[in-house]
């Protein structure tokens, strides 16, 4: 009993210990933190896992040294793709445009193992296609695996033409969400007027057609960010002005919009949630409950919004797939917040990232002038953690990734700082990579003599990049004896050999035998000319043993003994009828009922009747029985009699 209750006290610690991981450890150990870029400002607006356990980072650079190559025509910024390995090493980096600006808003990688890349451009030299005007266009490139140039699309109009947010569909097309001031070129029905921007989703064939493109608004400003794909229909995240068109009557000021579509495009329902000020969202995120989580800002204190910490904060909104508010979350301090990223956790939980300039409210331990913020909400929106990551000057996260098979997540965002959790810095702004590991748990049986002095142990396994991965648990069993659970016996015939399986959860030592292959061994063959009895013995550290022995029958010749009756009454004793003996070729059983009937046959001396014949129970009653065999000189013998069945 002493024994039972310990193992049940060291399966209770070790529960403890996991959930204490779980819950106290904020978000997974950070596994490193490093700046990429130049002397200027490098800023990156996504990260995204790539098929080889890297990632791929895309947003624009103002530099021309560092990290970034020189690029004669960069007076104002480039679009600049990162490809980085697990560790974080550069693989490669390439960036494109010409005198005027560029950016890479988007990207995610191709069945051809390239990338689609989702970029704005106003320029028209450079190696840039020309556009429709002196104003931003949606800039499309296709690269290769090695960040070549495939080939690039420029979509938009006359007007301002920015896209956010891509994804790669089943058939190789792709989904863009947008927003224009266009009403021209590839825009067509723009609802605004005077510059006033819509919401645009566009659809592209895989070799970069434009298929369609629709607006969605009313007369002043809309955007949408982000979308998601739940059964075949699309839903879309930003924020309204508007009070018309394709907008509720009743927003209020700026609101957060969420706009659900057919896979056509036709408009299934338009939803506002906000309050009296200014309400957006950046991002959103399928809940494990097939739910939707939208997160950004707010600035209200009313109407759908309550709870608020400063003059702006985190808003998160779940939703259902019709637009029913489930619940919100208010989070931040007395300065400002913002959201921009939002991923669902392995537990049906949400994490969301942003940036926070507050020292107080729901900030603890903040770094400096700004922070990456993480915080870490339950399935139903209640504070779990919350992390600031950074340094003494300005960091902003603006993307997070999340794979839940490795448990690896990623932040992204642009960092000043040189020191906390940024040890180095290229220049005024870089490109700042955070990535997090949750360490695999495993535990692993730790056999002792005696359990009671047993001390608990752990250990870590590093991964390639040098980096704890595994976390390792040591529970004690009691050392066990050589043949736990496993057979003593084996028979065999003059001359032949049998290999001696053992269990132990130690170190096995044989007692010296002459017919044994080794003595140092788990599974030694033997070889024995007569019966024989050996002796195995399980060694563990600290003088502990524990010894064993295995039978060897030898036979000279075949032996077949047939028992007179059998109890087929599935009690696990005597429920199968058949010989007991080994014979070494010709075997062949049959048995008869009083009728003469064959009730079975069998060529294996292990396959036995259980009592049943054409799917019945056979009843208490006399049986005959059959049995042919060959001896060791291949002479023939055939044995009768009869048993009795028992019930």
């Amino acid at each position: 009993m002493r024994i039972k209750n310990y193992f049940l006290r060291n399966i209770v610690l070790l529960i403890t210990l996991l959930v204490c991981y779980k819950l106290q450890a904020q978000l997974p150990p950070r596994q490193w933190a490093f700046h990429y870029g130049g002397s200027k400002v490098d800023i990156p607006y996504t990260i995204k896992f790539t098929s080889d356990g890297g990632t791929i980072v895309a947003g624009y650079t103002d530099s021309k040294n560092g990290d970034v190559s020189a690029q004669p025509n960069r007076d104002y910024w480039d679009l600049w793709i990162l490809k980085l390995d697990k560790c974080g090493i550069i693989q490669w980096e390439k960036s494109f445009g010409g005198t005027g600006y560029e950016s890479a808003r988007d990207v995610a990688q191709t069945s051809d193992g390239g990338y689609i890349v989702l970029g704005e451009t106003n320029s028209t030299d450079g190696g840039v296609i020309a556009g429709y005007g002196g104003t931003k266009d949606i800039w499309l490139l296709k690269l290769n695996a090695n960040g070549s140039l495939q080939w690039q699309k420029r979509y938009g109009g006359s007007g301002m033409d920015i896209g956010n947010h891509i994804e790669v569909m089943n058939d190789g097309s792709y989904l863009i969400a947008a927003s224009s001031s266009s009403n021209d070129g590839d825009i067509k029905g723009n609802h605004g007027t005077g510059g006033y921007t819509d919401g645009v989703l566009m659809k592209i064939s895989a070799s970069g057609t434009l298929l369609w493109s629709k607006c969605y608004g009313g007369s002043k400003n809309e955007e949408l960010f982000d979308f998601r794909i739940i059964n075949g229909n699309i839903y879309l995240a930003g924020f309204t002005n508007s009070v018309d068109g394709d907008i509720p009557p009743d927003q209020k000021n700026y609101d957060v919009w969420l706009l659900a579509l057919d896979k056509e495009g036709n408009k299934i329902f338009s939803k506002i949630y906000g309050g009296s000020q200014n309400d957006v969202a950046y991002c959103m995120t399928k809940g494990a409950d097939g739910t939707l989580t939208l997160a950004g800002y707010t600035t209200s204190n009313d109407g759908d919004v309550s709870g608020a910490k400063g003059s702006q904060d985190y808003w998160v909104l779940n939703v259902d797939t019709k637009g029913k508010i489930n619940w919100q979350k208010v989070l931040g301090g007395s300065d400002a917040e913002f959201a921009h990223t939002i991923v669902t956790d392995k537990d049906g939980g949400y994490i969301i990232g942003g940036i926070t300039y507050s020292v107080d409210g729901d900030i603890s331990a903040p770094h400096g002038k700004a922070d990456y913020w993480t915080v870490k909400l339950s399935s139903n929106g209640d504070l779990i953690w919350k992390q600031n990551w950074g340094g003494r000057e300005n960091d902003n996260m603006r993307y997070m990734i999340y794979n839940p098979v490795t448990n690896e997540y990623y932040l992204a965002g642009d960092s000043e700082s040189s020191d906390g959790d940024f040890t180095s810095s290229k220049g005024e702004t870089d490109f700042g990579i955070i990535k997090l590991l949750a360490p695999e748990i495993q535990t692993k049986d730790s056999a002792v003599c005696n359990i009671s002095s047993f001390v608990p142990l752990q250990d870590t396994i590093r991964d390639v990049c040098g980096y704890d991965s595994v976390l390792v648990m040591y529970k004690p069993v009691p050392a066990n004896g050589p043949f736990n659970n496993i057979r003593k016996t084996d028979t065999i015939f003059s001359g032949q050999s049998v290999t001696l399986h053992t269990n132990g959860n130690g170190n096995i030592l044989w007692t010296t035998h002459s017919s044994l292959s080794c003595l140092n061994c788990p599974d030694p063959v033997a070889s024995p000319l007569v019966t024989t009895v050996y002796t195995a013995t399980n060694y563990l550290a600290g003088n502990c043993q524990v010894s064993d022995q295995f039978t060897v029958v030898v036979l000279k010749d075949a032996v077949v003994m047939m028992p007179n009756a059998f109890t087929p009454n599935r009690d696990g004793l005597n429920d199968f009828y058949g010989p007991i003996g080994k014979v070494p070729d010709g075997y062949r059983l049959q048995l008869y009922n009083r009728n003469g009937e064959l009730v079975f046959k069998s060529t294996s001396i292990n396959d036995r009747w259980n009592g049943v014949y054409k799917g019945q129970l056979q009843p208490t009653s006399v049986f005959i029985y059959i049995i042919d065999y060959m001896d060791l000189q291949n002479r023939p013998h055939q044995q009768k009699g009869t048993f009795t069945l028992i019930r």
